[in-house]
Formats: C-alpha cells, sequence, structure tokens
C-alpha cells in the first residue's frame, strides 16, 4: 500500500468514525445506546415481530449482545418475548404499545439526522456514496466468506 491509498483509508477512518459517533449522540439525545436505538428502529420498520436470531443476522450483532440488550427493552416495557412455535430455541420479539411509540420517535430523531446530513451532497454524490459502500461492504464480505 502507498502513501496515499494510507492517508485515504485514515480520511476514510476519521469519517467512519465520526458517523458512528453521530448517532451515538443520536441515541444518547434519545435515552438509550445505539444498540437499543437499532433494534428499536428495526422492530419498527419491520412492522411484524421477529425472531432474535433474525435481529441478530439483520444487524450483525452476536447472540449475546441482541439477548442482553432485548433483555433491557423488556425490562422496559417496550418489547415482549415469546417461544417460536417452529423453533423452540428461538424467541420471538414483539414491540408493545410503548415500544412502538418509543421506535417511531427514535426512527424519526434518526431519519431526521440522515437526511439532514445527506442534503449536503448533490443527489449523483447520494448514489454514487452508497454503491461505493455497497462494494466496500462486500469486498470486506468476501474477506470472511
Amino acid at each position: 500500500m502507498d502513501e496515499r491509498e494510507s492517508n485515504l483509508f485514515d480520511r476514510f477512518y476519521k469519517s467512519w468514525r465520526g458517523i458512528e459517533v453521530a448517532y451515538e449522540k443520536i441515541a444518547s439525545d434519545c435515552g438509550v445506546t445505539t444498540n437499543v436505538m437499532y433494534i428499536l428502529t428495526l422492530l419498527y420498520k419491520n412492522c411484524e415481530p421477529m425472531t432474535q436470531n433474525e435481529l441478530s443476522k439483520e444487524l450483525h450483532l452476536s447472540k449475546q449482545t441482541v439477548t442482553s440488550v432485548v433483555d433491557s427493552l423488556e425490562k422496559r416495557g417496550w418489547v415482549t418475548r415469546s417461544i417460536d412455535p417452529n423453533d423452540r430455541r428461538n424467541r420471538i420479539v414483539t414491540l408493545t404499545e410503548s415500544g412502538r411509540e418509543t421506535g417511531r420517535h427514535i426512527g424519526r430523531t434518526m431519519r431526521r439526522a440522515e437526511f439532514s446530513a445527506f442534503e449536503m451532497l448533490p443527489d449523483e454524490e447520494k448514489l454514487s456514496l452508497v454503491n461505493s459502500m455497497e462494494k466496500l461492504w462486500d469486498g470486506f464480505a468476501h474477506l470472511w466468506a
């Protein structure tokens, strides 16, 4: 790797970390952690209950992390868990009414911030950014395939 590529990776990492910090701030302003934010908003957007395994796969979180987060969501009255009739080892996570309201609020807050940040880019750069990120993700995915 030459110095130019190294500098590009440094810039990429700095930007990536800045975006992570922005999501941490959004979650904090909503009174939750990022993992709580991601799980609640996914359940809200999905409109259907999901298994803990589905949450783990969709969000690329460990099963232990999902279990811990769902435990905290259950304690706050935002979700209920039930046994999956198709696989008794798995648990189905369902939003309560309070969880739906919280997921809606957090999702809207997150989406407003995303739209605000994205508005800084011209339309052609938006598509290019998303396409490039998908290619980068594919490149990383091949490393662990």
